[in-house]
């Protein structure tokens, strides 16, 4: 049953918020423009598109639980991967950043690096 009494879907919220939380401290946005649903500015955009990406590289949501997470369609979670994977590959800068970000996530939920 997915209700909020069910624990993995606490749990889950959980690591969105958290996603959302670094990345909107790491790229000056709040996660109040974030979770809005309308797609906001172009860098609230690209934000939002990375804590995307690392929710699922980082705690291997599903692109459903993604959607439901950060109020949007499966197809443009889909396309936020693509993306963020795309622009990791062209750029090692990029890619170490995220790197960065996602041993964050990893140490902030207690899991090991």
């Amino acid at each position: 049953m997915n209700t909020m009494q069910d624990p993995a879907v606490f749990l889950t919220a959980q690591r969105a918020s958290l996603a959302r939380f670094v990345v909107a401290q790491v790229y000056g946005v709040t996660v109040e423009e974030m979770r809005k649903p309308t797609r906001g500015r172009p860098h609230v955009a690209r934000a939002r598109q990375i804590a995307i990406h690392l929710a699922r590289s980082v705690f291997a949501m599903s692109h459903r639980q993604l959607a439901r997470e950060f109020a949007r369609d499966r197809s443009t979670i889909h396309h936020a991967c693509h993306l963020i994977e795309g622009m990791r590959e062209a750029s090692t800068e990029f890619d170490s950043n995220l790197r960065w970000m996602e041993s964050l996530l990893r140490r902030a939920a207690g899991q090991n690096p």
